[in-house]
């Protein structure tokens, strides 16, 4: 069986839906508001049968637009268990952060550590990273990154993947390299950091050039980046773009970049028999 993932659009967020190929449910981020739920909670309803569990909650950090409405998610789609980082959100008096612990007590959890790995089946997800001492102090910096990949039936080791990268920024991707050769860090489809904000690329340790050491060995075929319309955060930034056309490969049809705001929701089929296909799904 294949592994399927979807890049919900949420708006200014992320969310991203895992079925993974021996049966499990993973949900990576969510971002439910009250203009969003009926088109978000439909969109899960498409693939998930009302009061079907999602067996693990994946937050990558604890920044609102990723944990935005995870009670209402788990009350029509029951979350079993949770994993984060333990790191400590920026807000942690707002209403997203004290449903979203509530959630977290009531169903457990487990804070996740890099470089831990696991088998689904045909299906591997690697954590590379999450809470780390070597990095800033604080949640963006110490997202979790789970890189998820699919084992080509009767090829070997030969893997079709992808990149879920949280709100991840140069800094940790110059740490994540210290541990893991550029083999590794390469994919068929990315999910832009930071909604595809300037800070995976900007290191401030060097005013004079971009980093995208990182990106040359990603190396993707897409890079698809999660965000929202007329957002006033500026994402994303003129310049990311530039950098990720530059080194992203192109499909195909010569796409290199797929943006929620323009093409919404989107399915990844990382394929039993090789090769992925991505494409628009409302």
């Amino acid at each position: 069986m294949s592994t399927f993932v979807h890049f919900v659009d949420v708006g200014q967020g992320n969310m991203t839906l895992l079925r993974l190929p021996n049966g499990e449910v993973m949900l990576y981020d969510c971002n439910v508001t009250d203009d969003n739920a009926r088109y978000v909670l439909g969109y899960l309803g498409k693939y998930l049968a009302r009061g079907q569990s999602i067996d693990i909650f994946v937050n990558s950090h604890r920044d609102a637009d990723h944990m935005r409405g995870v009670k209402r998610i788990h009350e029509r789609f029951p979350i079993q268990h949770v994993w984060d980082s333990g790191v400590t959100g920026g807000t942690p008096d707002c209403t997203e952060y004290k449903e979203y612990m509530s959630l977290r007590r009531e169903v457990g959890y487990t804070e996740i550590e890099p470089r831990k790995r696991w088998s689904k089946g045909a299906a591997r997800l690697r954590v590379m990273n999450s809470k780390n001492d070597d990095l800033p102090d604080n949640p963006n910096a110490q997202s979790i990154v789970i890189k998820v990949e699919h084992q080509h039936a009767n090829a070997g080791d030969a893997f079709s993947s992808t990149l879920l990268t949280g709100d991840t920024d140069a800094i940790t991707w110059k740490d994540i390299q210290r541990h893991y050769p550029e083999r590794d860090l390469s994919c068929s489809i990315l999910l832009a950091s930071h909604h595809g904000s300037l800070s995976f690329f900007d290191d401030p340790s060097d005013d004079r050039h971009y980093f995208t050491n990182h990106m040359q060995a990603m190396s993707p075929a897409i890079t698809i980046i999660s965000v929202g319309k007329d957002n006033p955060h500026g994402h994303p930034a003129p310049k990311s773009i530039e950098l990720y056309e530059k080194y992203s490969q192109g499909s195909k049809q010569g796409k290199k970049i797929m943006r929620t705001d323009e093409h919404g929701s989107l399915r990844l089929e990382l394929k039993d028999e090789g090769g992925w296909s991505l494409c628009r799904d409302d």
